[in-house]
């Protein structure tokens, strides 16, 4: 078996094998189950333990409840009750919540979650590459996560001098006799209103199930009008859904190694500030059917994405070379980008490229100078002058910007 080159540390028969608890709710079973990839990590670094978890089993074995009169010495639960909390407390059980929410007038406990903030910028960075002109965020306000993702997708627009439509539904609020049906009608009566083609940035992939649902209820296509996005990557609603969802993934196998390694500090006995929050940021976002092709009013503009799409990854194709491929002048084709998309086409190709240089510098450790090379740039010089010019920062401030939260963990 292949190591990470850390020694795991020697245990003796007297050291305690602890008992630990972990408490996940239903519906997000579908990707929290990575959750127990990094928990295993832990456990073969040496870390014995006795592991209590709620899943069903046919009744083959003793089920396993876990709620307030639960016994042990840690939990990690997503979502839990004020009534629950105090009597875990009240037991000396040490406790990491892998949810961003928290009961109110509830003292918090440490916490291990999605950054849901950095999820809300990738998501807006994707539909930018995409070329969207319009965009639209479902929000419920009642929901920290919700909010938090939220802003981050209007702030990462705002940056492009973008805006989004903001789409409350508040479904946390909704009984759940008719919550489906709630939540149904708001995303029709919101849907219609929206400026086509349009990007929708669901809270999560549930939503974005409804979200699909209800726009084919009122006539739209997705993604040709409607381009939708959700959170987690469910791998039943994702997959199971008519057009499959193209989601940002959860990265449970890290959420898991980086809560059950704090919930080992704190049944040792250290002292960790209930405000303490472990922020762990998507690692990829995956692309299915949701976001695919989308039309924009010109079919020109829309041939004219999808022939630089897939050539953009080879190499740079010139404006004039995009005329020829379409068959159109180009000021014909200035008068159209501008009109649909606010950019020139030369703006377009440029953006396109260095966002590709991006993914790039992210996903591998070549040089920069590999990187001109690669690119067809004449000099690092080069490179770098080009991407300042169009990211307005550094290549060494991109990279650090997005890899200073994500050390030390591999998914």
């Amino acid at each position: 078996m292949a190591t990470s080159g850390k020694t795991a540390p020697v245990r003796s028969a007297a050291d305690p094998v602890r008992r630990v608890g972990v408490r996940l709710i239903d519906w997000t079973k579908g990707y929290s189950f990575r959750i127990f990839k990094g928990i295993l990590d832990h456990a073969r670094a040496g870390h014995a333990m006795q592991l209590d978890f709620e899943q069903p089993n046919a009744r083959e074995i003793e089920p396993t409840r876990i709620d307030r009169h639960w016994r042990g010495d840690g939990l990690l639960v997503f979502r839990f009750t004020a009534e629950e909390a105090k009597e875990w407390r009240s037991r000396g059980i040490a406790v990491v919540n892998l949810s961003t929410e928290t009961p109110p007038r509830c003292q918090p406990f440490p916490r291990v979650t999605l950054d849901n903030r950095l999820t809300g910028i990738m998501a807006a960075e994707y539909f930018l590459r995409q070329q969207l002109p319009h965009f639209a965020v479902v929000v419920d306000d009642n929901r920290a996560y919700s909010l938090q993702r939220a802003d981050g997708f209007v702030e990462r627009l705002a940056r492009d001098g973008k805006t989004a439509r903001k789409i409350q539904i508040p479904t946390s609020r909704f009984p759940a006799a008719t919550r489906a049906k709630r939540n149904h009608q708001a995303a029709m009566a919101a849907l219609r209103k929206l400026p086509l083609p349009c990007g929708v940035f669901a809270k999560d992939d549930l939503c974005a199930v409804w979200m699909i649902h209800a726009a084919h209820q009122v006539g739209l296509r997705v993604p040709q009008d409607v381009a939708v996005l959700g959170v987690c990557d469910d791998v039943v609603f994702c997959h199971a859904t008519s057009p499959a969802i193209s989601s940002l993934h959860y990265p449970g196998r890290m959420v898991g190694r980086a809560a059950i390694e704090l919930l080992g500090r704190m049944m040792d006995g250290e002292a960790v500030d209930p405000q303490t929050h472990i922020l762990i940021p998507p690692k990829k976002l995956v692309v299915r059917e949701s976001t695919g092709q989308v039309e924009h009013p010109d079919p020109v503009v829309t041939a004219a994405l999808r022939w630089l799409q897939g050539r953009i990854s080879r190499r740079a194709p010139g404006v004039d070379e995009l005329c020829r491929a379409l068959g159109v002048s180009r000021e014909i084709l200035r008068q159209k980008f501008n009109k649909s998309l606010g950019r020139s086409p030369k703006q377009v190709i440029d953006a396109m490229r260095a966002d590709l240089i991006a993914e790039h510098l992210l996903r591998r450790t070549w040089t920069v100078d590999h990187m001109a090379q690669h690119f067809g740039f004449t000099s690092s010089d080069d490179l770098c002058r080009f991407f300042k010019r169009i990211k307005q920062c550094t290549i060494g401030e991109w990279r650090r910007e997005r890899s200073s939260r994500s050390h030390g963990f591999g998914e």
